[in-house]
């Protein structure tokens, strides 16, 4: 198949033909938003392979007991249908000339252009943009310019259609459909489980003199307008969406019928009096703001890289709902249908470092969720028959609890549906939890946030210590049936990753409680206390063998090995699915993604470089990379190896989970939100050589040979610090002449006040 996506310039890439096989993958790679809400980038033509949707953040729906928890796919409001002397426009029908769809990921806005023939004589110019408003939450603008070389009658037909469905399910009510002051369209439903209210409102502005019908129909309502189009004279139609629902902050402090009714049509009435440009300068000043706050350039001669990061950095705005603390980011946030809108380990791990080095306070509303979270995790632990908090290994709002769905893809042996395990065993999030918010802590210097934490750090320490059994034999506890970040082995005893994390957890929380023991008094018994001093003590920790391999688990080294080539020469994943079940993966040596590796990565200290480097040996071989958040993991274990082409190979593999142009239904459900974290990860943290070693910023660049220089600016304990490397130097400056940075710089303590340059 050849590819029609084309690479622009650092953030802007280009559909150049219509391919309707592939539209899913456009849809998701343009999928606009702005935390509030997101919406797939589908054409406003429908077409059979298209998947619409509209997603806003906590609005979620059980369609049926039957089927778990899920962020609902909205009504739409874009499709719309433009026919010209009663002949429809679609590019199935008549080839369109010098086709043409583009996003501009520094802007948010896509600009669809192509000239369509009716095969008569009429020659028609069409111009599509839109973008979600970052100024706006609740806003979105598309505007559709048309011209002939004729004159021509032309019908166009939009509105609302709240027909669309989840794969299916409909999780709204019918609702109540409206046209007031005969322009605006309204339609004020609910979702049918949870008894969310929804508000959704349009209108249409012409610069052209029309006549208009409305028609409505089951969840429809649509207005179509007639023009008598002069040759060469330009329509202009610009619709004006609003969209408000019962999850708003703002809906407590009104009455439902003022702020799902009222309010719509005061701000519609105000927005659609300004011009599209107005509008999207508006929004576009709000994301100049968002770079600007947190400027990064690699300099090139393929500008590619900088693209896959503008990419990852855009859509980690796009699709994180940190403007509301009660909610979280799903692990395709909300490109797509895919996993449902969950909330995974994504977040802690691989996507919050973004947010802590950059944009803090959004970091501390992704933690608070867990926070507001708690009793649920609380209410899943006693469920399971343990004490203390148990976080879900998916999760939706915040009393929801566990959302894992119970079976997944097809088992090739037994020919039933695979049971999805990991909400019984994949217990390694409630150590990841606790991590991404003590790292909050120790990069930003916020340490009144640690009374905030607490209960939860001691919560799940507890979990933890329950969790634990005693071996007798042994003498000493163990964590037994689980699943480590490794997905393919199952039912498994002593994870090490799960193990490391558990212990990691049980003495932050013993930290905090001899810091202030009078408040910790009140958050735990005494005999709790006991119990976490014992496993501290006693919990086994899998250390590295006689070949300084860490085992896995208590039995991953005894497995079979088997050649994984023809797995791994492709790129497509979870091939390997084709020929095994899990059932049988379980008993060989192949991982899914890094397990033992991201060990390492995350508590580098603990293990030496001999250590690290035996175990990337042993299990790198053994990897698929099954997983989006793997390459990016290995990519930084690498460079802390010096293995620094190695490492560059697996960033630029990261290209090919979303934006490549070679597997073209890599991102059909939804993109992959921990790859995108894991991409910034791996140009600051890796080769930008940033990372926090015992409470102190250290710094050892691993440049890699393709890029001339890398600027970047992160924030370290409220302080600004401009980053400068090139082959052979790093220049550093704060934005604070007032203060002065200690720093570690390749193994050397440095202090500055201004400005300062270091050789390397």
């Amino acid at each position: 198949m050849v590819s029609n996506l084309r690479y622009i310039s650092s953030s802007q890439i280009e559909e150049i033909f219509f391919n309707e096989a592939v539209l899913p993958k456009f849809e998701s790679l343009m999928a606009q938003g702005n935390g509030y809400l997101e919406v797939r980038n589908s054409l406003e033509e429908s077409y059979r392979t298209g998947s619409r949707g509209m997603f806003v953040a906590g609005v979620f729906n059980q369609y049926s007991n039957q089927e778990v928890i899920e962020l609902a796919n909205f009504p739409d409001l874009l499709a719309t249908s433009i026919k010209v002397n009663g002949q429809i426009v679609d590019l199935k029908l008549n080839v369109a000339q010098g086709y043409s769809r583009k996003i501009d990921y520094k802007t948010g806005e896509t600009i669809r252009h192509f000239y369509w023939s009716d095969g008569k004589g009429l020659d028609l110019e069409i111009t599509f943009k839109r973008f979600v408003s970052m100024a706006n939450q609740h806003l979105i603008v598309n505007q559709i310019s048309l011209q002939a070389n004729q004159a021509c009658q032309l019908e166009i037909e939009s509105g609302i259609n709240g027909q669309i469905t989840n794969s299916g399910s409909q999780h709204f009510e019918e609702g109540e459909k409206r046209y007031h002051q005969d322009q605006y369209l309204q339609l004020v439903t609910e979702t049918s489980n949870t008894r969310i209210p929804i508000s959704l409102n349009c209108v249409h502005r012409l610069n052209q003199k029309s006549t208009k019908r409305i028609t409505m129909n089951r969840r429809q309502l649509k207005e179509m307008h007639s023009v008598n189009l002069s040759a060469n004279q330009c329509l202009d139609y610009t619709k004006y969406c609003l969209v408000f629902t019962g999850r708003d902050i703002d809906y407590t402090e009104n009455s439902a019928e003022s702020y799902l009714r009222e309010m719509p049509l005061e701000m519609l009435s105000e927005v659609s009096q300004k011009s599209y440009e107005a509008l999207f300068q508006a929004s576009k000043e709000k994301w100049s703001a968002i770079w600007q706050n947190a400027p990064i350039k690699i300099t090139a001669a393929d500008f590619k890289d900088e693209l896959m990061l503008n990419f990852a950095r855009y859509h980690l705005h796009a699709m994180s709902p940190v403007h509301d603390s009660r909610m979280n980011i799903g692990a395709k946030g909300m490109t797509g249908e895919g996993y449902k809108g969950h909330t995974f380990w994504d977040t802690e791990i691989f996507i919050l470092p973004y947010f802590t080095y950059n944009y803090p306070q959004s970091a501390k509303h992704l933690i608070e969720y867990r926070i507001q979270s708690l009793a649920a995790a609380q209410k899943n632990a006693q469920a399971n028959g343990f004490q203390g908090a148990q976080y879900p290994w998916e999760s939706a709002w915040l009393t929801d609890g566990e959302v894992t769905p119970k079976f997944g893809g097809i088992d090739i042996v037994s020919g039933k549906p695979t049971p999805v395990l990991t909400g019984d065993l994949e217990h390694h999030v409630t150590g990841d939890v606790v991590f991404g918010a003590a790292e909050y802590i120790s990069i930003t210097g916020d340490a009144s946030f640690k009374a905030e934490i607490l209960p939860m750090v001691i919560q799940c320490a507890i979990f933890w210590s329950t969790r634990a059994a005693w071996n007798e034999t042994k003498q000493r506890y163990e964590i037994n049936e689980v699943i480590g970040p490794d997905e393919y082995t199952e039912h498994v005893n002593n994870n090490a990753y799960t193990n490391y994390m558990a212990k990691y957890t049980i003495d932050l929380a013993l930290e905090y409680i001899h810091a202030d023991s009078d408040m910790a008094e009140m958050m735990i018994s005494k005999s709790a206390y006991q119990r976490l001093m014992a496993v501290s003590s006693q919990l086994y920790l899998p250390i590295p063998n006689e070949t300084q391999v860490i085992p896995q688990d208590d039995t991953f080294l005894s497995k079979p090995i088997i050649d994984l080539r023809k797995y791994l020469e492709t790129e497509e994943v979870l091939t390997i699915l084709g020929d095994y079940n899990m059932s049988q993966i379980n008993n060989l040596q192949v991982l899914k993604q890094a397990d033992v590796v991201l060990l390492l990565l995350l508590f580098p200290e603990k293990f030496s470089k001999e250590v690290k480097l035996a175990n990337w040996n042993y299990y790198y071989p053994k990897t698929l990379h099954d997983s989006s958040l793997s390459k990016s993991s290995h990519c930084n274990l690498a460079l802390m190896l010096d293995e620094v082409e190695t490492a560059y190979e697996l960033f630029r593999s990261n290209f090919v989970i979303d934006l490549s142009d070679r597997n073209m239904n890599s991102s059909n459900d939804g993109v992959h939100a921990a790859s995108l974290g894991g991409i910034w990860q791996n140009v600051i943290l890796g080769f930008g050589g940033l990372r926090i070693h015992e409470n102190q910023l250290s710094l050892t660049p691993k440049l890699p040979k393709n890029w001339d220089k890398l600027e970047y600016m992160v924030k370290f304990k409220q302080q600004k610090i401009n980053v400068v490397i090139t082959h052979n130097q790093v220049a550093l400056s704060c934005d604070d002449n007032n203060s002065e940075i200690e720093l570690v710089f390749m193994n050397q303590k440095v202090k500055f006040q201004d400005t300062i340059t270091l050789y390397y």
